[in-house]
């Protein structure tokens, strides 16, 4: 009875061990144009235009295969209540985050891929208005069968937890422009989420309107995430100038003298109420020089960030523009 224990013990062992392996772990390898060496890094940031490789290694003859994990900006998600809901504000628990794992096919048994928009762009699989091919954010994985039948995958979809994906998922950013309104193009295709925390926004994961702002000023001087709300940085920040009632008309404030891209846009729609939204000065484009509806801002919240105009984006009230440049 004691000898059937220690087999039955062993074979057990054995049988776990097999299950260990048989989905081990691989690394997917990145190297910019200017780079000599292949890198093991979680992340990679890149302008647009620019090209990154993607390399696995695999044992010859293995069957290989890669796939973006896209996330669905087509709707919005939540981990605090909206202000229009019961209970405005009060934390609800962190909000399940959609995804989809896009076989790349036309990569099949390739140890080495270029990512590139040209193709990015046909896998809009939400059909989300949100989704950017030239800019923001994208998720790569990749599986190797070797000739055992063994599996070897990177991290991805089946390692996420209840903040959405996990954080050593292989992102590729690409940014529009320079300097901070560059760096927060990079957010582009990452989930809208109300009252998402500091964890998910510094890694991509997902981010509202004030903390899309917060996570690319903290990429900016290479810092951490601070967790501001508007009330705060209508409260911290300087204000540059203040319209009592915008309503889209032409304003006196003058682009590159009164204001600038970059700067912070808060708006509070009721008489005493809150300031419950804010985004970023994109550019003057009906280029008449002065602030008024038609321009353009970078925002996020309720759904993924994009550009839009300041009447499209809502901020028509009362509105403060706040220095974001120091």
């Amino acid at each position: 009875m004691c000898l059937f224990n220690q087999n039955t013990l062993i074979h057990g062992l054995l049988c776990l061990l097999l299950s260990f392996s048989a989905s081990a772990h691989v690394e997917i390898h990145s190297k910019l144009e200017n780079e000599r060496d292949w890198q093991n890094r979680n992340a990679v940031m890149l302008p647009s235009g620019d090209v990154v490789d993607l390399r696995v290694e695999a044992p010859e003859g293995a069957l290989i295969k890669w796939f973006q994990i896209i996330p669905d900006t087509s709707q919005y998600y939540k981990n605090a209540n909206h202000p229009w809901e019961p209970q405005p504000y009060q934390w609800s628990g962190f909000g399940e985050i959609h995804y989809q794992k896009k076989h790349l096919e036309q990569f099949d048994d390739k140890q080495h891929i270029t990512v590139s928009p040209a193709w990015l762009k046909h896998n809009n699989v939400f059909n989300s208005p949100y989704y950017q091919s030239e800019a923001g954010s994208f998720w790569f994985e990749v599986e190797v069968i070797d000739k055992g039948g063994r599996k070897l995958k990177s991290v991805g979809l089946d390692n996420n937890d209840h903040r959405g994906l996990n954080k050593q998922v292989l992102r590729v950013s690409f940014t529009q422009g320079d300097g901070y309104l560059g760096l927060l193009s990079s957010f582009f295709n990452v989930p809208a989420i109300f009252g998402s925390v500091p964890y998910q926004s510094q890694h991509y994961l997902g981010v509202d309107c004030a903390d899309v702002l917060m996570a690319a000023n903290a990429i900016k001087r290479n810092g951490k995430v601070y967790d501001r709300n508007v009330a705060w940085l209508v409260t911290n920040l300087r204000h540059k100038a203040k319209l009592v009632a915008f309503s889209g008309e032409s304003t006196r404030l003058r682009w590159g003298k009164d204001i600038s891209p970059g700067d912070f846009i808060a708006v509070r729609y009721r008489k005493n109420g809150q300031f419950a939204h804010i985004g970023a000065l994109n550019k003057d484009s009906n280029r008449n020089g002065i602030l008024d509806g038609e321009d353009s801002v970078m925002h996020a919240g309720p759904n993924a960030l994009s550009y839009a105009t300041l009447q499209e984006a809502g901020f028509l009230g009362e509105v403060v523009i706040l220095d974001n440049q120091n």
